[in-house]
């Protein structure tokens, strides 16, 4: 590739790289990686266009400033999008277009295979996705899986824990946006139906609300738990509700505070939180289903059974997902399961072990991003 100049080429890089959730955090890990190994990269940051949370180290902010003063020849170079593909830019020409995107069901929505025919190339992160966006009409020639890594340096064993408030002997954790795919009631249901209040275990809670992040979600909580189970938050087994952001450096320290990491969800494009806590070598059950199948398996994870892939609720909190079917995972099997690490804690641990090991082989940042530094150097050579 030439030298980066002014007219020449690069990599056009249309992407959120700030906010601290799921698109903008694997972005962020493949911007730097790129300019880390000098590829010529142009940023333009997708909805907030700097960290307004204070997420980041300084050293990152300022590479991400000085990355958004690139130039290049877009004619010359590639155009990459992450995003939905229902908000891909199809008006842009360059010598290629990429998108980036994902989708958690066993389809895509109605539209999106046309916008992503318009495209030279779709990145999907799993296999999951491209059988899911061949099956949905996308062209096979079109699809590569380009999986998602993990920073295992920064998150790994043997970190301070952050100081949580209630905390027992044993925590659970999860990690999700509240919504109906993320399963919070099949973990609640199970978490509370299994274990009695006075039972030296606990449930840590980071989750957010959507559409408002900032929405108080103790109310939703209290009144599931009341209503669903029966019983009071102050007379059942003790849930921590962490609301609110933490920095990058904090989270692998919340992984850090716990003993295992839970998340029935109904479907994932490729599971980022499963990823942290292998590294991290804390215990993950997870639902036997969509794109953490990439890199989970019943040898270093606890994998829920299916009730079925189902059609999703007629009031499914999230439109895209109308008509779609995902994922059910068994309550009682998630039961069995929290159980199971519960009580069996030097087996849980010998799998959480061979997780971290894998990620480390396998699943770290500098692995994964030898195979996008190459792709990207296939288009722009």
């Amino acid at each position: 590739m030439k030298k980066n100049s002014a007219g020449e080429s690069g990599i056009s890089f249309h992407a959120a790289v700030y906010g601290g959730r799921g698109y903008s955090d694997e972005s962020l890990a493949v911007v730097l990686g790129l300019a880390e190994r000098q590829l010529p990269v142009q940023l333009y940051p997708l909805v907030f266009q700097r960290d307004t949370h204070n997420l980041l180290s300084r050293e990152v902010q300022d590479t991400l400033e000085r990355l958004k003063q690139q130039s290049i020849n877009l004619s010359r170079s590639v155009y990459y999008q992450c995003v939905p593909a229902h908000d891909f830019n199809l008006q842009v020409q360059a010598r290629c277009r990429v998108g980036r995107t994902m989708f958690e069901t066993d389809r895509i929505p109605d539209g999106w295979a046309e916008r992503c025919q318009a495209m030279d190339e779709i990145w999907v992160p799993s296999e999951f996705n491209r059988q899911t966006f061949a099956a949905s009409g996308v062209d096979e020639h079109r699809l590569r899986v380009m999986p998602a890594g993990v920073d295992t340096k920064a998150f790994r064993p043997g970190l301070e824990p952050l100081s949580l408030p209630r905390t027992r002997g044993f925590n659970f954790l999860s990690i999700f946006e509240w919504t109906q795919r993320k399963g919070p009631e099949v973990l609640l249901r199970a978490y509370l139906t299994e274990f009695k209040p006075d039972e030296d275990v606990a449930l840590v809670l980071k989750s957010f609300a959507r559409p408002n992040p900032d929405a108080d979600l103790l109310p939703r909580l209290a009144y599931f738990v009341e209503r669903e189970i029966g019983l009071t938050l102050d007379k059942a087994p003790p849930i921590i509700l962490l609301t609110g952001f933490l920095s990058n450096a904090d989270m692998p320290r919340l992984y850090s505070s716990a003993d295992a990491f839970v998340l029935p969800s109904r479907g994932e494009g490729y599971g980022r939180p499963y990823m942290e806590a292998l590294a991290c070598e804390r215990s993950v059950i997870a639902t036997r289903w969509s794109g953490q199948m990439d890199f989970l398996h019943d040898e270093n994870s606890y994998l829920i059974d299916l009730e079925g892939v189902v059609p999703t609720p007629p009031d499914v909190d999230v439109e895209l997902y109308a008509g779609q079917r995902w994922a059910e995972p068994s309550v009682e099997h998630l039961r069995q399961l929290m159980r199971q690490v519960f009580s069996h804690r030097e087996e849980a641990q010998r799998r959480a072990e061979r997780g971290r090991a894998e990620m480390v082989e396998h699943w770290d940042w500098n692995m994964v991003m030898k195979r996008w530094v190459n792709e990207f150097e296939r288009l722009l050579n």
